[in-house]
Parts: structure tokens; C-alpha cells; sequence
């Protein structure tokens, strides 16, 4: 009983948090965190420091940016050490994420297909204006296909990129990113409920 009540008030506990650190975005992620490994944080650190390192893990794997140390300790009084304790324990429960590297050939990819989409959706029949740029090798076959409407093997039309099938490529690749940044389990966790 006391976990039960434990866990209905952290849920509005970390939305506040979240939308007083302007990281609201963050918040259903940081519940994830905390459901997860946050009683265990709550029993060494306390439970403001284990909802704020859930916030802080959020949102640095959401991409939102980390908290300031200092701030957290001037609109939560909570040790910003005991957040940042709390914050790698309940990690040390969370499958890593990918590696940067990674993290940044999605978001790429990801630009050149939005952007490839706009120019679909412009009626332009060439793609942006990207070949040569550090874009360009992003996704060279969505670059081809929307840049070239003639087969060269066949010398036939090419029927170029569909708008529907590249919201459907965007939604992927948005997918793999998000797995990506928050890490396999933190993923699964996030997507459960």
C-alpha cells in the first residue's frame, strides 16, 4: 500500500518539476524512469531527489537538455549531488543508449526525409538543394530518387517518392531515433503504458 501511494503522488510531483525545469516534454519519459527505479532512488536519496534525477535522465536522453545543478537547487531545495546520485542509480537500472555517432546519422537521416517530404508536397519534382551538401550522403537513396526521375538503366520514367509512403518513412525514422536516444528498456518502458 504504501508503494501504491508512493507512486500516485510522484506522477503529479514530477509534471510540476518537469514544467517548472521547462521539461515538459520530458515528463512522460521521467515517469517511465521513476516507475522503473525510483523507489530505489527515493530509499537512498529521497523521493525529491529520486523525481528530480528522473526528470534530469528524461531529459537528457530526450534531447531536451540537462537541468542546471544549481537550479535545482534553488527552486527545488534538493542537494543537486543526491539528484545527480539518484540520477545514475536509476540508469544503472536502464539500458544504456545509443552512442552519439548513432544518435546523429538518425537525426540526419530524419532531416533529409522531412525535407525531402516538403519538397514532395511543394509539387517540386526535384528534391532540395542538398547534393554536395554535408546533408547529401544523409540518405542518398531518398536524395536520388526525389532528384532524378528518369531510370538510367531503362531510360524510363521514374515514378518518383510518394508523399503517404515518406510520412510513413518519417514516422520510422522518428521511431528509431527516439529508441535510439532513450535506450532499449527506457524505450519499452515508455511505450507500455
Amino acid at each position: 500500500m504504501g508503494q501504491r501511494h508512493l507512486e500516485m503522488d510522484a506522477e503529479p510531483s514530477i509534471d510540476r518539476a518537469a514544467r517548472r525545469l521547462e521539461a515538459e516534454s520530458a515528463a512522460a519519459v521521467a515517469r517511465a524512469v521513476y516507475d522503473h527505479a525510483g523507489e530505489l532512488a527515493a530509499l537512498e536519496y529521497g523521493q525529491p531527489a529520486a523525481m528530480l534525477g528522473a526528470i534530469r535522465l528524461a531529459a537528457r536522453r530526450t534531447g531536451v537538455g540537462e537541468p542546471d545543478r544549481e537550479r535545482l537547487a534553488a527552486e527545488f531545495d534538493v542537494e543537486p549531488d543526491r539528484v545527480v546520485a539518484a540520477d545514475e542509480l536509476q540508469s544503472r537500472y536502464l539500458t544504456p543508449p545509443a552512442d552519439d555517432d548513432e544518435i546523429h546519422r538518425l537525426r540526419r537521416r530524419l532531416i533529409v526525409a522531412r525535407e525531402v517530404l516538403a519538397a514532395v508536397e511543394r509539387g517540386r519534382g526535384a528534391g532540395p538543394e542538398l547534393p554536395g551538401s554535408h546533408l547529401a550522403d544523409a540518405a542518398p537513396f531518398l536524395l536520388a530518387r526525389a532528384s532524378s526521375h528518369l531510370d538510367s538503366r531503362t531510360d524510363r520514367e521514374f515514378p518518383g517518392l510518394d508523399a503517404a509512403a515518406l510520412r510513413d518513412h518519417i514516422e520510422r525514422l522518428e521511431a528509431d531515433l527516439e529508441f535510439a536516444r532513450l535506450g532499449t528498456k527506457l524505450y519499452r518502458l515508455v511505450h507500455e503504458e
